[in-house]
């Protein structure tokens, strides 16, 4: 057919002129087409041509055809062939107009031309990405639009921009992945049917990394945004963030929140996320600077939140710490008060080098117990805390003020208490001058003087018991010693401090000493302070150190101190008797009788010169027991070979000083004892007897030698030993019981001339003189004896004792 028989588009029905403009449409023939809807606006209403522009390829690029969606004419309209419509009827034309594409409003779609056009790019995008799967065409047709029809912009950037990325920038992993997803040829039309709750798990599954926050800001977001900001989709975006903290990626966590906006144009989603944000810090479980650091950030970005119209009246602070994720809890509600109190305990815990958590409890609902572990366990944190300088030692306690008296972590303490563990760390740390100056010399104002003591001498005792050895100038017993000396003597000189300071000395002379209480291992100074009976440890001294017993002032000294050490008093003469009676045994078991006999009669007796009527029943009783000890001791050697007081001088002399001994002891010694000690008495004096006669038969001979060469004194020589037998002829001891005091007295101590007492013959004025010394101690020894029958054995003799032991 010729042109010529063409009827006019102008004379065609308005159904054939719609089946006519989807012939070009389908065809891609734009030209005619803008001639059609600008020729026959009547006919092709905006709805009608978006209808028809739905025919349209899905491969045609959309600069060509966006100008007519948009009514822009760049061409003059002019005839168009109506030849592929001139040989259907109008029924056909009919049934085809029923064929063509239809509009389905969106939801909520307006039913006006704009709704319409929303309506149309939609269903033209969708179209495209289930014939083309090019999202780049379809973002090409949707931009122009950007601005123009409302509800693009949230479409483009909340939909088509992420399902985009999903397939361009994470083409590695599955973007239909999940069961919602079956329908693979249609994806942007099934993601774009998501539930909220669904699309964002599957994004969230593609955030992460070191991009977190940029996916974020390009997936989440937006897409929810397109979502009308879903509550449910929300809810999954907080349940991921709290997985976050609680799996311990709080890095990834402080990002997010301090970089990432969250939901925007709703302050109860908004509210809800800084909940969630601050809750995250207490979750939190790091204490590492970059912890505090993170937490203030936070604390800064959720103070944006805060409503400025609310007031704060109404705002009540917790009273317990709660569940951080409990939407009731108002420890984590976004206003001023939880937002000062998170900062309070930001500080804290960063002075405190503890969780968040733990910091917040002690604060809200630690008894007295758990403030005072927390404090200890700040005040000797880490392993070197011991080592702070002093200026460290300054910080850490005024650190220690602020969080008791501001941030009120240990407001259950008295500031006595606070200032006593920090003395007790600062003395555990040996910082003793940093403690004189500020617990002695400074204005502490919380501490007492008897605090400080008291302090000093729990420190004291924790060095000495921790010593391994007693030497006071080194090591543990150095710090004990140094300890005391922050107060005795020159500040203070009181009886506890006085203990420990003699208990330190004493245990520093025994560390001179080899000595032990198990077999091979070191005497301990803790056990010698928990020692039952300290003074008995000189035994042991004396058992193992030989000739120890000829130092026994230095061990009364030490016995004294001990005991004064551990009860607080010396023991005085009790201590001593004692004391010196270890030293005469140990002399004796040693074999040096004289040293014994020193100490017993010049230690001892002397002792109690000054008051004998006065004399304590325990010392009494030690001085009695020594000197019988001693003077019945009789040499091994002795006793081995036989010797008697015949073998000389030496052996008379040793008599006389066992006679001397015993005679003491009887001045002492219990009525039921005295029998025992008069028994050795009558020994020493078999034994003298037999000296002396022996001694008697020694001068006939050297008298008879004198004699023969010297005539002229035999004379005076036999009047001088007659006198002398005479004279010290021994009464034995039935004698003694039955007779007189004057009896005794004559009796008691029949010395004899020593063999360095011998006078030659003819030296009368010698003899004189040596008769006269041996009478003078005769009677004095006779008198002591006499005094000690008289108290012991009063009932036989009717003597009156003049010794009181009580």
């Amino acid at each position: 057919m010729s042109a010529s028989n063409l009827r006019p588009a102008s004379e065609l029905s308005a159904a054939k002129l719609i089946i006519l403009a989807a012939h070009y449409a389908s065809s891609a023939e734009l030209k005619p087409l803008r001639s059609l809807f600008s020729l026959h606006p009547s006919t092709f209403s905006k709805e009608v041509q978006l209808r028809v522009l739905l025919c349209l390829p899905e491969t045609t690029k959309p600069d060509l055809y966006v100008p007519l969606i948009k009514g822009e004419s760049r061409e003059t309209a002019t005839e168009v062939d109506t030849a592929p419509v001139s040989k259907i009827s109008e029924k056909t034309a009919n049934k085809r107009l029923k064929e063509l594409p239809t509009l389905t409003l969106l939801e909520n779609g307006r039913a006006s031309d704009e709704g319409v056009l929303l309506s149309y790019l939609v269903c033209r995008a969708r179209n495209i990405d289930r014939e083309t799967g090019a999202l780049s065409t379809v973002i090409e047709l949707l931009s122009p639009f950007v601005g123009v029809v409302t509800g693009i912009d949230e479409y483009l950037k909340g939909i088509v921009d992420i399902l985009a990325r999903l397939t361009y920038d994470y083409a590695s992993e599955d973007v239909g992945a999940g069961e919602e997803a079956e329908d693979e040829s249609g994806r942007l039309e099934v993601f774009e049917g998501f539930e909220a709750r669904v699309g964002i798990r599957l994004l969230l599954a593609r955030c992460g990394g070191r991009r977190v926050v940029n996916d974020l800001e390009r997936l989440v977001g937006p897409y929810l945004g397109a979502k009308k900001n879903d509550r449910e989709g929300w809810e999954v975006v907080w349940e991921w963030l709290k997985f976050k903290i609680t799996g311990g990626n709080w890095g990834d966590f402080v990002e997010v929140v301090t970089k990432w906006n969250g939901p925007v144009e709703d302050q109860g989603l908004a509210e809800e996320y800084a909940r969630l944000s601050i809750a995250g810090c207490y979750v939190c479980r790091e204490t590492e600077h970059s912890a505090w650091e993170g937490m203030r950030a936070i604390h800064r970005r959720c103070s944006k939140y805060i409503n400025e119209s609310q007031g704060s009246k109404d705002q009540k602070l917790p009273w317990r710490f709660g569940d951080p994720f409990d939407k009731a809890n108002p420890l984590t509600t976004p206003n001023e008060a939880s937002l000062q109190l998170l900062d309070v305990l930001i500080s804290s815990a960063e002075v405190l080098s503890a969780p968040l958590a733990n910091v917040a409890e002690i604060r809200l609902e630690g008894s007295r117990e758990d403030q005072e572990a927390l404090l200890v366990g700040h005040v000797r944190n880490g392993p070197n805390w011991a080592k702070r300088s002093d200026e460290e030692w300054r910080r850490t306690r005024d650190s220690v003020k602020w969080l008791q008296t501001k941030a009120k972590i240990f407001d259950k303490l008295t500031a006595k208490e606070v200032e006593k563990v920090l003395l007790s760390a600062m003395l555990a740390a040996t910082k003793f001058d940093l403690v004189k100056e500020i617990y002695v010399n400074g204005r502490n104002g919380s501490l007492g003087k008897d605090d400080v003591e008291t302090g000093i001498l729990d420190a004291f005792q924790g060095f000495y018991d921790n010593a391994s050895n007693g030497n006071k100038t080194r090591g543990s017993m150095k710090n004990a010693l140094a300890a005391l000396q922050i107060l005795y003597p020159q500040t203070s000189k009181s009886t506890a401090l006085e203990r420990a300071y003699r208990l330190t000395n004493a245990t520093h002379a025994l560390s001179h000493y080899s000595l032990t209480l198990t077999p091979g291992i070191p005497l301990l100074p803790v056990q010698i302070r928990i020692h039952s009976d300290p003074v008995s440890l000189a035994a042991r001294l004396l058992d193992s150190n030989p000739k120890s017993f000829a130092q026994a002032e230095t061990l009364v000294t030490i016995a004294r101190d001990l005991r004064f050490g551990t009860t607080g008093t010396d023991g005085g003469k009790k201590t001593d008797a004692r004391v010196i009676g270890m030293c005469i045994e140990a002399a004796l078991s040693e074999g040096d009788f004289e040293t014994a006999y020193s100490l017993g009669m010049n230690r001892l007796v002397v002792m109690i010169a000054e008051n004998e009527q006065n004399v304590d029943e325990d010392v009494a009783d030690m001085i009695w027991r020594a000197c019988f000890q001693a003077g019945r001791y009789r040499s091994p050697y002795a006793a081995l070979v036989g010797e008697t007081a015949a073998f000389g001088g030496k052996a008379l002399r040793t008599v006389e000083m066992r006679m001397e001994l015993l005679a003491q002891a009887l001045r002492f010694c219990p009525p039921s004892a005295l029998a025992e000690v008069l028994t050795s008495w009558r020994r020493c004096e078999e034994e003298m007897l037999a000296g002396l006669k022996e001694e008697e038969e020694e001068e006939e001979k050297q008298e008879a030698y004198w004699s023969y060469n010297n005539s002229g004194e035999k004379t005076n020589t036999a009047t001088s030993v007659s006198k002398r037998g005479g004279d010290e002829t021994p009464m034995g001891l039935f004698a003694v019981a039955a007779g007189a005091a004057k009896a005794l007295r004559g009796t008691a101590f029949p010395l004899s001339t020593t063999r360095g007492d011998i006078v030659p013959p003819g030296d009368d004025a010698a003899a004189a003189a040596a008769e006269e010394q041996r009478t003078r101690k005769r009677d004095m020894v006779s008198g002591m004896v006499t005094s000690g029958l008289a108290s012991g054995l009063g009932w036989v003799l009717g003597a009156q004792p003049n010794v009181n032991r009580g």
